[in-house]
């Protein structure tokens, strides 16, 4: 083994366990919706059946398939939890050599020391190792962006019809990972098309049929899985969601987008925009990175249009799997940034970012609590140390004194600056765990814990899933277990969970009110 494929072992072992680490420190689970359905769908998976939960949203059908294991290998509760941790753990790590076999490949001249560091940078930003916390795909998801990437460049490199299906292959993974990536799958296979392009328009015609049929399938797949497990096909489907949009929103569109883009501003600080520049100034392969980034952006800003949430002007969960490409670019490749574009980039972006997120959005929108999930990275920067209130100028100061001091040590030596940063996250997700413990005991899994008391014995929980909200449904049924939850009473049934509207049957006794809900014990 040389010393170089020891230091890759090495780096990413120890990747492995600080984001294994990050992932059990939280209380939890926070089991919002995603977490549940998640879990659900790989119950399905490993043959334990459905779960008796509301029709859901669509979820890609590939992270309930690694969650499945942990149902065949009879984990529960906590047990189950913490495999879908270390299972979000081993794709953060996995992202450690990705990063490297694609840094070396977009930029052959740079040396091995610096590739290695700016890979490790890439996967422990902050946001990446909280989100391992939580069943979700994030983790996996920029796993998968990375390597689709990677088989795109050799297909490119290559122009060979099995190499382009190789590139096809590793897209339909990528929106197997989550339907949002669909728009960036797309644009891998017509990449793909256009490699061969040499070998006749067949050859194009077939490579990017084949992607079509590959999508096409998984979501066959997804609807199937969502069905087996939700009794219904999703809540919504693109041409639904395409039904909402129209003209009229195209300026709200455009505020979402540039909300994501601040977001990498600032919580990449100023590293991501400079590994953006970088790309956009490759003459080989840069545009097609920054083709499948756009699609992130454009999915990201479609989608969260008419969406009632109010940190969606500075949104970060949707733009953050593109995060680890650009910020380990950056780093790559800081230290060719002379002293304007680092004036310019790294304290002129970050505080252009800083007062459009101060502009962003209708009104004050900054002045109550924000969601830390979904903007982990600013979070961490604006608001440290469980503030739940966002400052856009906070956020902008750390971010230029973070990125001007990895600058400066980076033209001394790389490894400083690397230890830097890395020591910059591994303390921006400290403080990232005080909002998470915040945002556990705000969700309706802590409300759950909190009132529910834990000597009640429920033999069979009947769910209403028509009057009572997902999330509640949700925690409840998780607390209680999938194989004691019904909506459907049986003689079995001896408790259930109620909208705030509805009456009981005679003879129940209220056990606990929940602000979305009732939980009754019935009268036998």
């Amino acid at each position: 083994m040389s010393a170089w494929t020891r230091w890759l072992v090495g780096t990413t072992s120890a990747v492995f366990l600080v984001g294994f680490a990050f992932a059990l420190a939280p209380p939890g689970p926070l089991l919002t919706i995603d977490d549940i359905a998640y879990l659900a769908m790989g119950r399905t998976i490993g043959g334990e059946g459905g779960a008796p939960m509301p029709a859901q949203s669509p979820y890609g059908p590939l992270y309930p398939m690694l969650l499945a294991p942990g149902w065949l290998l009879g984990l529960e509760g906590d047990g189950m939890i913490t495999y879908a941790r270390m299972v979000n753990a081993l794709a953060g790590a996995a992202t450690v050599p990705a990063l490297t076999s694609l840094l070396r490949r977009l930029f052959p001249e740079i040396d091995h020391r610096r590739v290695l560091v700016a890979a490790i940078v890439g996967a422990v930003l902050p946001a990446a190792l909280l989100t391992s916390s939580i069943v979700w795909t994030e983790r996996l998801l920029a796993l998968l962006v990375v390597l689709a990437l990677l088989a795109l460049f050799h297909a490119l490199e290559a122009a060979t019809t099995r190499s382009a299906w190789g590139a096809v292959a590793a897209a339909v993974l990528l929106f197997a990972g989550h339907p949002r990536l669909g728009v960036s799958a797309a644009v891998v296979i017509v990449a793909s098309g256009w490699s061969v392009r040499s070998r006749g328009k067949g050859a194009t015609a077939a490579v990017v049929v084949s992607g079509v049929v590959g999508l096409s399938f998984v979501e066959w797949l997804r609807r199937s899985l969502s069905t087996a497990t939700f009794d219904d096909p999703g809540t919504y489907d693109a041409v639904d969601l395409a039904s909402r949009r129209g003209l009229g929103e195209a300026m709200q569109m455009l505020q979402h987008g540039l909300g994501a883009l601040t977001y990498v501003v600032l919580a990449g600080t100023g590293l991501a925009m400079w590994g953006i520049v970088v790309l956009a100034r490759s003459r080989t392969n840069g545009w097609s990175v920054l083709a499948v980034g756009f699609g992130v952006l454009v999915v990201a800003a479609w989608f969260l249009t008419g969406i009632p949430r109010a940190d969606k002007w500075l949104h970060g969960r949707y733009i953050e799997v593109m995060a680890p490409v650009f910020v380990a670019v950056g780093v790559a490749s800081l230290h060719q940034l002379r002293g304007r574009g680092a004036a310019l980039l790294l304290v002129g972006a970050p505080a252009l970012g800083g007062i459009v997120a101060a502009w962003n959005g209708p009104g004050d929108t900054w002045a109550s609590a924000r969601s830390p999930v979904m903007m982990l990275g600013v979070e961490v920067g604006g608001a440290p140390y469980g503030n739940d209130i966002f400052e856009p100028g906070a956020a902008a100061a750390v971010a230029v004194v973070v990125g001007l001091a990895a600058w400066g040590l980076c033209r001394w030596r790389i490894e400083a600056a690397g230890l830097l940063l890395v020591l910059a996250c591994l303390w921006g997700a400290h403080s990232g765990l005080e909002t998470l413990d915040q945002l556990h005991e705000s969700t309706a899994s802590g409300e759950v814990n909190e009132r529910l008391n834990p000597s009640l014995n429920i033999g069979e929980l009947f769910v209403d899933t028509g009057r009572v909200s997902s999330s509640l449904t949700n925690a409840l049924v998780w607390n209680v277990g999938f194989d004691r939850s019904v909506i459907t009473r049986t003689p079995k049934t001896t408790h259930a969970l109620l909208g705030l509207d509805t009456s009981p049957p005679e003879g129940s006794r209220l056990v606990a009110r929940f602000s979305q809900g009732t939980l009754w014990e019935l009268d036998r």
